[in-house]
């Protein structure tokens, strides 16, 4: 079976998942919960002052316009902040947004996550346009050097869909209603626009209140 077809199948078998899975997943209440794969999705320094939480969705154009506001944060306060993502992925317009992020939870077990997140992100208008996305999502998955058979073996493994339930099921608890929602410790953030315009204040808020500047 050529890899184009295994990884279709994949597709199809996750939204049969899905459907399954959504009837039997508990949905998580502790806002500070990391997934198993905590290590693979958060980074900065370890203990850092500063936690961001970014729920988002791949396939989102706002979520990718944020990023550059996001990584200017994230360059100011190296060494006081730590980001982690979050699976948010909204499937009813955003067609390809599950498999996306199945995919680079799968990168995540590899030790790739923000590569492959980066790549997602920076290809967005040419999967999210496609009649054929996994193709696409093999092939990044190839060119970053990712095990093929750990891949496949991880895209049928129904963990792999609930880890990303168990957190979108996390941001409804927390009121999330779009992407992307973020929180710099705990304070909510709304879009990419409040985050240029409200979140380095509100990161020198904390700081100050932990005398850290």
């Amino acid at each position: 079976m050529n890899i184009r077809r295994r990884y279709f199948l994949t597709g199809s078998g996750i939204i049969v998942a899905l459907v399954l899975l959504v009837f039997s997943v508990r949905f998580g209440r502790d806002v500070g919960a990391f997934s198993n794969l905590e290590n693979a999705k958060v980074k900065g320094p370890h203990g850092a002052p500063v936690q961001v939480v970014v729920y988002s969705d791949f396939q989102c154009p706002a979520c990718k316009n944020a990023l550059p506001v996001l990584q200017e944060l994230e360059n100011e306060f190296s060494e006081t902040m730590q980001i982690e993502f979050r699976h948010y992925p909204l499937e009813r317009p955003h067609r390809w947004a599950m498999t996306a992020a199945t995919f680079a939870e799968c990168a995540a077990e590899q030790g790739k996550f923000w590569e492959y997140h980066d790549r997602l992100y920076l290809d967005q208008a040419t999967w999210s346009n496609t009649d054929d996305a996994i193709s696409l999502f093999a092939r990044y998955s190839h060119e970053l050097g990712l095990d093929k058979e750990k891949i496949q073996k991880c895209l049928e493994n129904p963990e792999t869909l609930q880890r990303i339930r168990r957190e979108r099921s996390t941001g409804v608890w927390q009121k999330v209603e779009s992407t992307p929602t973020i929180f710099i410790n705990g304070q909510l953030i709304v879009g990419g626009l409040q985050l240029k315009t409200k979140g380095r204040e509100i990161v020198l808020e904390e700081l100050k209140k932990l005398g850290k500047v």
